[in-house]
This record gives C-alpha cells, sequence and structure tokens, in this order.
C-alpha cells in the first residue's frame, strides 16, 4: 500500500498546484484537517476512497484523476502497481437512481479505483465483476447519498438474500434494498429515507424486476 499511497499523494500535490491551492486551502474546501491533507500527498497516509473522492469534489475534479497510473491494455496490470496485491475496478460514467429513476449512461470507462486483492477475496467478488458507479438522489439517504460511489458485484443477477442491489424497473436504473416476501412469493423494494414508501412486488413482477448486481461497498463525501 506505500508505493500506492505515494503515487496517488503526488497526484494530489500535482492537482492542487496546479489549481493554484494551498495545503490549508485544500482542507478548508474538503473538510479534512491540514495535517491529513499533508500526510496524503506525502504518502504518508494511505487515503481512503472516502478521503479521495472529497479531495476530488474540493478539486473540481473527478476521482479517476488521482488514479498515478498509465492506463493500459484491458486486462493488463499497469506500470508500478503490484498486481498480486491489489486490483484495479473500472469506475463507468453510468449513475444509479436513488430517486426518481436514472437511465443508463454511456458505459464509457472513466478511470480505475484500487482495492486490496485480499479484501475481494473475502467479500467474494471477482475482478472481472467488478464496476463502480455513482449514486443520484436522496432515497437511499443518509446511508447512500447523492453523488457516492458504489462498487458493484455484476456476477450476482438473481437475489440470493436481501441487500442493496442495483435494478432495472421499467426502464430506469435503481440502487434500493430488495427484500423477499417468503408469504406471497414476491418481494419489497425499500429505501432507507423513510420518506420513500416501500414498493411491493408480486410474485410474478418480481420476475421481470432485472437485477444489474449487488452492492457491497460505498464511499462518498463526509
Amino acid at each position: 500500500m506505500g508505493e500506492l499511497a505515494h503515487a496517488q499523494g503526488g497526484r494530489v500535490r500535482d492537482l492542487r498546484k496546479q489549481k493554484g491551492l494551498t495545503i490549508e486551502d485544500l482542507a478548508q474546501r474538503s473538510g479534512l484537517h491540514f495535517n491529513t491533507v499533508g500526510r496524503i500527498e506525502r504518502g504518508v497516509s494511505d487515503p481512503s476512497l472516502e478521503q479521495l473522492y472529497v479531495i476530488a469534489l474540493a478539486l473540481g475534479v473527478d476521482p479517476a484523476e488521482f488514479n498515478p497510473f498509465p492506463a493500459g491494455k484491458a486486462g493488463a496490470p499497469p506500470s508500478g502497481l503490484d498486481d498480486e496485491l491489489f486490483v484495479l475496478i473500472d469506475l463507468l460514467d453510468v449513475q444509479v437512481s436513488a430517486g426518481n429513476g436514472a437511465f443508463n449512461g454511456s458505459q464509457e470507462n472513466m478511470g480505475r479505483f484500487a482495492f486490496s486483492r485480499s479484501w475481494m477475496t473475502r467479500k467474494g467478488v471477482k475482478p472481472a465483476s467488478a464496476r463502480i458507479v455513482h449514486a443520484r438522489g436522496d432515497s437511499m439517504a443518509d446511508k447512500i447519498n447523492d453523488g457516492d460511489i458504489l462498487l458493484v458485484d455484476t456476477a450476482i443477477r438473481s437475489l440470493e438474500q436481501d441487500g442493496v442491489y442495483v435494478i432495472q424497473l421499467d426502464g430506469h436504473d435503481y440502487v434500493k434494498v430488495l427484500q423477499r416476501d417468503f408469504s406471497t412469493g414476491g418481494l419489497q423494494i425499500i429505501s432507507y429515507n423513510l420518506a420513500y414508501k416501500p414498493q411491493m412486488l408480486s410474485a410474478e413482477q418480481a420476475a421481470d424486476l432485472r437485477i444489474s448486481g449487488r452492492v457491497v461497498w460505498h464511499g462518498g463525501e463526509i
């Protein structure tokens, strides 16, 4: 992790200087302590995705800008990154709705984030099936908020267990909690925000529901 932290820290520093900002300016904009920003830039601290995300917002750049490694051919590890320890997951130009519905984006690869390979293994997620997308809206607040990034296991296309899923319904993409109703054979589509009422699907309707993947991690602004 030290090599990755050092490279990402240098990228943060370069982008900050390009914006004409001091460390104190960036700390104030991001809400992080200036010592934290300094340690991230020097590679002393391993930045979390949440920290990188709020720094990206403060700099007005896409989080993918913090990828310090050049993009190579699909499936090939970038130079300088130990592929035995880390895996790079694609950040797609896709928004899923935590609100009133959102259409799929272009599916364009906007960059990649590094995750620990051992962590992915513990989660049972195969790197080839993992994707990162953005959440939009407030129906899943305040656990999943507008602008959060979601790590989705796209290999899971059926409701094997209750949890948070990316689904397609009526031509729109949503991130919602799915809960099975064993009494009817249907399911409930639930929002964390209590202002949004659960939606009940019959067994027939549930059979038509398309699951794009299960959300295994999310990160966003603190």
